[in-house]
């Protein structure tokens, strides 16, 4: 397989998958909005380059601007993806225990 196959072929892929669609399920939202508001949301993150080869992609896309994420939803994604974080003050950006790897990497790139 070639390297982006590898990456999201595998189980560890496949269960943050798992863990994450609920969450999105509870939010009324796909996968993918889920996974751009929760981008859009990164302190460390100043842009977010999407690709849509259809209109309702791009309208899909700019829907996920206005998502709002309450604390106990990121707190939620971050445990789907197995992410500690090392801090959680009002206002601060949040900072990983461990870098980015696999499935954390993926949804970035949505």
């Amino acid at each position: 397989m070639n390297g982006f196959c590898d990456l999201v072929r595998n189980d560890a892929t496949l269960l943050a998958v798992q863990r994450l669609t609920p969450i999105a399920d509870g939010l009324g939202i796909s996968l993918a909005t889920l996974a751009l508001a929760w981008v859009l949301r990164r302190g460390e993150v100043a842009s977010a380059i999407t690709g849509a080869s259809r209109p309702e992609r791009v309208h899909a896309n700019a829907q996920a601007s206005g998502v709002q994420l309450t604390d106990d939803v990121l707190r939620q994604i971050d445990e789907a993806l197995g992410v500690k974080l090392t801090t959680r003050r009002p206002g601060a950006t949040a900072r990983r225990s461990r870098p980015l790897v696999g499935s954390q990497r993926l949804l970035e790139t949505f």
